[in-house]
């Protein structure tokens, strides 16, 4: 009859194959997909199944790097040499009156932390921006941008990043996903692509025709101006 393991040998073994949820709960959950996977989850799932090393969490920094090793049994790595350093927290700002309502800034940001409707201004809750940049690239006027945010937050488990947001982050993330496919149809559809984009290019051909006629006439009534002196 084979005997039970030892409890220290149970012990060791579950510290060498880690679950997703506990690789996961290592993670700052701001779903910024530096480490090369679209969510922190997926990231967790790639660890689990050694197709990532721990190293590529740039947010996280060495908290994140030590919990990741000590929950897979691992030596402390140094941060992966093809990833940008973490330059510290920042949150999206939108310049609403450069705005076009365009939506595309709403399904990158996995945290729900932009609202708006189409064709109507967006804006960022700032409490709830986990400064993961996604938005930036998608905006076809280059009205957000990224600031150092009013509050600076002291962190607990992570130096800038309070528990308690990473808990909303997660929870915001699962849900956003969640809703995207059980409601399809909120995604973009590839058969709409071209109607949406030509939407998108006349917004912003009537934004900067806009805004060439203010600088006409402001260059206009300065030089009246200057043939008045």
């Amino acid at each position: 009859m084979m005997s039970n393991p030892a409890p220290e040998s149970v012990e060791l073994l579950s510290k060498s194959v880690p679950t997703i949820a506990q690789i996961d709960q290592c993670l700052p959950q701001t779903q910024c997909s530096r480490c090369g996977f679209p969510t922190c989850r997926d990231y967790a799932i790639a660890i689990v199944n050694d197709e990532a090393k721990i190293n590529r969490c740039p947010p996280g920094g060495t908290t994140t790097l030590t919990a990741l090793a000590a929950c897979s049994n691992q030596s402390v790595i140094p941060l992966a040499a093809d990833l940008e350093p973490y330059l510290g927290r920042t949150v999206a700002q939108i310049d609403e009156a450069q705005c076009i309502g365009c939506t595309l800034c709403l399904e990158p940001c996995l945290v729900d932390a932009i609202v708006g409707a189409s064709k109507q201004m967006h804006t960022v809750l700032v409490e709830e921006c986990s400064g993961c940049e996604l938005c930036i690239s998608v905006c076809p006027v280059d009205c957000i941008e990224m600031i150092e945010p009013s509050v600076q937050w002291v962190g607990e488990t992570w130096p800038q990043f309070q528990d308690e947001e990473v808990r909303q982050w997660r929870t915001r993330a699962n849900r956003h996903q969640i809703r995207l496919a059980t409601h399809p149809e909120q995604q973009s559809p590839a058969v709409e692509a071209a109607e949406i984009k030509q939407q998108i290019r006349s917004a912003v051909n009537r934004e900067r025709t806009k805004r060439w006629r203010k600088t006409n006439r402001s260059t206009s009534l300065s030089s009246k101006r200057g043939s008045v002196a």
